[in-house]
């Protein structure tokens, strides 16, 4: 097994594990890959845009609280996006972001997961998905 398939194995395991693998699969629908590493429990789904480079689009963290983070590295030159995105979440449904989303990335905004928010999310996801070239 590889280390990603670790990781996503400890996303669609748990408590509301159903709600990853919906999410999960409706990324990898749109060809975004996901990379898990070892070393953290953070969950990234990735746009290849050529065999040497990829953007990270989607974070996922197990939390708590669970979350759906937005790495800088793609959406800080995408902010307005981004806050148009998000805005039909409310505050408490965006925790602070505290810290590093994972080695190399850092959030430029994130959004709990759970039975409330689930729907929302995939249709972000849709959203940004059909931007994507």
């Amino acid at each position: 097994m590889t280390e990603t398939e670790k990781v996503v194995a400890k996303f669609v395991s748990g408590f509301g594990g159903d709600r990853y693998k919906k999410v999960f699969d409706l990324l990898e629908s749109k060809n975004l890959k996901p990379l898990g590493k070892s070393n953290t429990a953070t969950l990234l789904f990735q746009q290849r845009i050529s065999a040497n480079e990829v953007n990270d689009i989607f974070a996922f963290r197990l939390g708590p609280p669970s979350v759906i983070s937005f790495p800088k590295s793609y959406w800080l030159k995408r902010s307005t996006d981004l806050s148009t995105y998000l805005s039909g979440f409310s505050y408490s449904e965006k925790p602070p972001v505290q810290g590093r989303v994972s080695d190399s990335q850092y959030s430029a905004g994130q959004i709990e997961i759970n039975r409330t928010t689930h729907e929302r999310v995939m249709d972000v996801c849709l959203r940004v998905c059909a931007t994507l070239k």
